[in-house]
């Protein structure tokens, strides 16, 4: 289905990597997500695992979870020695920081440090905005942030003309990294509104509801309701040529529902 490269966020767990090598094979391109009950240490054990199992793979790193530079220094040093390349920084939701990193540019500077410049970073960036944050503040972080980025994601969001205004806004905002598209992959809507306040995607959910008159996307609305799974063929289709450097796939691990889809199928990244 989709022309631009993908990468697929999966979530640690039981049976992962029996999954993706039945579904997704390597050396597809998987993102690991850390979230506050698995912290970083889970991310970065699924990491190198995917890792030696042929899988290009992207550990996420959560500032709020990590207790101090001893203990990203071990992190950084199993990345490196798995030969993995890239680890994607966010700040996190864990509601106190563990240690000394209390937003994810101060994580930043050590991994940079640690790693010697061995390992790129990524950063995730708001099309819908941040809550708390206002948007010039938003926009000040993103570019002290970007010092020390190769690459950043948007936040998962279902609306096309969102998508497609964001990038040349980021970029009057002067972020001039590469960015991905995160979009939802073909994931049962009964699972993907469980998961919607832990993942971190609420605010696209919250976009849904409040668009649900409108005549774009309206009928994205009545797709949530009305069927078993969410269709990102049309998501997808409308970002041809918006710019993106590829697509950043949520997969809530519904790997068998993205294989049918076809979206596993992409170019690699």
């Amino acid at each position: 289905m989709p022309e631009l490269p993908v990468r697929i966020e999966v979530i640690p767990g039981d049976g992962l990597e029996q999954r993706l090598r039945a579904h997704l094979p390597a050396p597809a391109v998987v993102t690991v997500t850390c979230l506050p009950h698995h912290g970083p240490g889970e991310a970065v054990d699924t990491a190198v695992g995917l890792a030696a199992a042929g899988y290009t793979a992207v550990p996420h790193l959560a500032a709020r979870s990590v207790a101090g530079r001893s203990e990203l220094a071990g992190h950084v040093q199993r990345c490196t020695d798995a030969g993995i390349r890239d680890v994607f920084v966010v700040g996190g939701d864990a509601a106190r920081a563990a240690g000394p990193y209390a937003w994810s540019g101060a994580l930043m500077e050590d991994i940079a440090d640690l790693s010697g410049g061995a390992l790129r970073m990524g950063i995730a960036v708001y099309p819908e905005g941040h809550p708390g944050t206002a948007e010039d503040e938003l926009a000040r972080t993103l570019r002290a942030k970007q010092e020390f980025a190769s690459w950043c994601v948007t936040q998962l969001c279902f609306s096309p003309d969102t998508l497609r205004a964001y990038l040349p806004r980021l970029r009057r905002d002067g972020i001039t990294v590469p960015v991905w598209a995160g979009v939802p992959g073909p994931v049962r809507i009964s699972r993907l509104l469980r998961l919607a306040g832990t993942i971190g995607v609420g605010s696209s959910i919250g976009f849904l509801r409040r668009s649900a008159g409108g005549v774009d996307t309206g009928s994205v609305v009545r797709q949530l309701l009305s069927s078993a799974s969410y269709d990102p063929a049309p998501l997808v289709g409308a970002l041809d040529g918006a710019g993106y450097e590829g697509l950043h796939v949520y997969s809530f691990n519904d790997l068998a529902g993205l294989e049918r889809s076809g979206m596993a199928r992409a170019p690699l990244a």
